[in-house]
C-alpha cells in the first residue's frame, strides 16, 4: 500500500468504549525484536454488546500470549472468550475487513466501484484485484499497485484501534483493574560503547549507551525497562545494519581455540536469555521512535594497550601441513592494536560495537579502531582487537625450508621485519604459529622468545625506534 493512495472514509463514526492509558508499564525487551509487557489496566464497563474492551495495546500484540490477573487480592476474572480486533494492522488486514463489501478504485480519469470478491495475494509482485458490480461483468485489475487510489467507504464496525475484547460470564462483576501480561513484536534494543584514550595510553574514559526502538504505533509512557540478552545477541552480527561501521566488510576470522587455524565467527545461537540489564530511570518510548539512555560512565579507567603483529596467513591450497613447502608463506602487513581492561561498573555491560579514540577535549579526536565488545560482568576483563595500527606495518618472509625424510625432521626459517613510522618508539609483540607438527624446538633465534597466547605458538617482545625498522629471525625444527 505504499505505492498508491489508499483512502478510508471515517467521518461520523462513533468512538469505541475503551480503557484509559495503563497506570503502570514494565517492558522486558529482547534484542531480537520481541518484548514481554506487563501493564496495570483499569477495566471500563462492558459495552452494549456485553464485551469489555481493553486498550491501548500495540498492534503487534500476540493474542495467544495474553494473561490477565485481577489487581486486587480476592477478585476473580472469568474470561469466556477473547478476540483481538484491529483491521488496520496492515494492507492485507484492511482488504480482509472489506471482503464482500463495495470499494472504489481510480486510475487516471477512470473510476470503478464494486464488491471486493477476494483478498489480493500480497506475496505476489503484482497483486490482482477482483471487483464484482451489479449487472456488470467482473472487473479484474491485474496489478493494484498501478492504481492511483483505492477508497474504502466508512464502516461503524471497522476496528481502527488495537483492542482486546473479552466476553465474561453473565452477571459476573468485573474487577476494577487487572494486571495484563502479553508478548508483542516491534520493540528492540542495541548497545554501543565509546572510549577516549588518554595521551599516555594507560587510561581511558568509557561511555556505554543503549538505543531502545519502538516500531509499534503505540506510545509507552514512563515505562520501567529491562533489557534481555539472548545467546545469539552476544555475537557480532554477520550482516550489520547499514549505519554500522562494519557494514560491507566480510565476516571476521578468528584463531581457533586450539590454535590449529582460522575459523569464522559463530553464525547461529539459541534464543534463550543469558543476561538482563535494568535501566536506572523509566523511559517514555514514542510510537515509531527511538530513545537513547546511558548505562555506564567511567573516567580514568586503567587500560593496557599494545601492538601485536600476527602475520601468519595460510595459502589457499592446504594439502599436507608437513610436506607442503608453500604452507604459511602468505602474510598480512597489518600490526594490530589491542587493549585490555576491566568493567568498573557495578552492573554488567551488554555486548555491542566498541569504538576507541585518542585525544583531549580541546583538540580533534584521533580514530584508533573498533571491535565487538562481548558481554562483560562486573569486574570482568576483556581484550579487544581494534584493527590495524596507523604508522606500523610488518613483513614476514620464509628464508629456508628443508626436510630430511629418513630422519623424520624438517627445518623452517623466517625473517620478520617491523617498520615504525608513528613518530614515537613502539613496543610490538610478534606472534608466530608453529603449525607443521606437535613436536618442535626453536633451533635458533635472534631475540628472546616465550610461549605464545595459543598452543603451538611463540612470541617476541620487539622494541622498534621511531622512524626505524627492526628485524628478528628464527628457525624451528619439527620431528615426527
Amino acid at each position: 500500500m505504499n505505492r498508491f493512495l489508499c483512502t478510508v472514509l471515517l467521518v461520523g463514526l462513533p468512538m469505541a468504549v475503551s480503557a484509559a492509558n495503563p497506570r503502570s508499564v514494565a517492558l522486558t525487551i529482547q534484542e531480537t525484536g520481541r518484548a514481554q509487557i506487563s501493564e496495570l489496566h483499569d477495566i471500563p464497563p462492558p459495552g452494549p454488546d456485553g464485551l469489555a474492551r481493553i486498550a491501548p495495546v500495540p498492534e503487534t500484540l500476540l493474542p495467544s500470549s495474553v494473561h490477565a490477573v485481577p489487581a486486587e487480592r480476592g477478585a476473580s476474572l472469568d474470561i469466556l472468550s477473547q478476540r483481538f480486533d484491529f483491521d488496520l494492522r496492515d494492507t492485507e488486514s484492511l482488504f480482509r475487513a472489506y471482503r464482500g463489501r463495495p470499494i472504489t478504485v481510480r486510475k487516471g480519469a477512470e473510476t470503478h466501484s464494486g464488491r471486493l470478491v477476494s483478498v489480493p495475494d500480497f506475496s505476489s509482485s503484482a497483486p490482482a484485484l477482483t471487483l464484482a458490480a451489479q449487472d456488470q461483468p467482473i472487473l479484474l485489475v491485474p496489478d493494484l499497485d498501478r492504481l492511483d487510489s483505492i477508497t474504502f467507504p466508512a464502516r461503524a464496525d471497522l476496528a481502527r484501534t488495537p483492542t482486546l475484547l473479552w466476553q465474561t460470564a453473565a452477571g459476573q462483576p468485573l474487577p476494577p483493574s487487572v494486571r495484563l501480561h502479553y508478548a508483542a513484536d516491534g520493540l528492540d534494543w542495541s548497545a554501543a560503547h565509546e572510549a577516549v584514550l588518554a595521551e599516555d595510553g594507560r587510561s581511558m574514559t568509557l561511555s556505554s549507551r543503549v538505543r531502545v526502538r519502538n516500531r509499534t504505533r503505540r506510545d509507552f509512557a514512563n515505562a520501567r525497562i529491562r533489557l534481555a540478552l539472548a545467546d545469539k545477541g552476544r555475537y557480532s552480527p554477520l550482516v550489520p545494519e547499514t549505519d554500522d561501521l562494519r557494514a560491507g566488510r566480510r565476516p571476521v576470522l578468528r584463531v581457533a581455540a586450539d590454535g590449529s587455524g582460522w575459523v569464522p565467527e559463530r553464525a547461529a545461537a539459541t534464543a534463550s536469555t543469558i543476561a538482563t540489564y535494568d535501566l536506572l530511570q523509566p523511559l517514555s518510548l514514542p510510537a515509531g521512535g527511538e530513545v537513547g539512555a546511558e548505562l555506564a560512565f567511567a573516567e580514568s579507567l586503567p587500560v593496557e594497550t599494545r601492538h601485536v603483529y600476527d602475520g601468519v596467513r595460510f595459502d589457499r591450497y592446504q594439502r599436507n601441513r608437513r610436506t607442503d613447502p608453500n604452507l604459511g608463506t602468505e602474510f598480512s602487513p597489518a600490526v594490530e592494536t589491542r587493549i585490555a581492561f576491566r568493567n568498573p561498573a557495578a552492573q554488567p555491560l551488554p555486548p555491542g560495537p566498541f569504538r576507541l579514540l585518542r585525544g583531549t577535549a580541546d583538540r580533534a579526536m584521533q580514530w584508533i579502531g573498533s571491535d565487538w565488545l562481548p558481554p562483560l560482568d562486573p569486574d570482568g576483563e576483556t581484550s579487544l582487537n581494534l584493527g590495524p595500527a596507523a604508522g606500523l606495518s610488518g613483513r614476514r618472509i620464509r628464508t629456508a625450508f628443508s626436510e630430511i625424510v629418513p630422519l623424520k625432521t624438517a627445518e623452517e626459517s623466517f625473517e620478520i621485519t617491523i617498520d615504525n613510522q608513528t613518530g614515537a618508539d613502539q613496543d610490538v609483540t610478534v606472534v608466530e604459529h608453529l603449525y607443521r607438527g606437535d613436536t618442535y624446538e626453536i633451533a635458533a633465534a635472534s631475540a628472546e622468545h616465550e610461549p605464545g597466547p595459543v598452543p603451538r605458538s611463540i612470541q617476541f617482545q620487539t622494541p622498534v625506534p621511531a622512524g626505524a625498522s627492526k628485524t628478528i629471525t628464527y628457525t624451528v625444527r619439527y620431528t615426527w
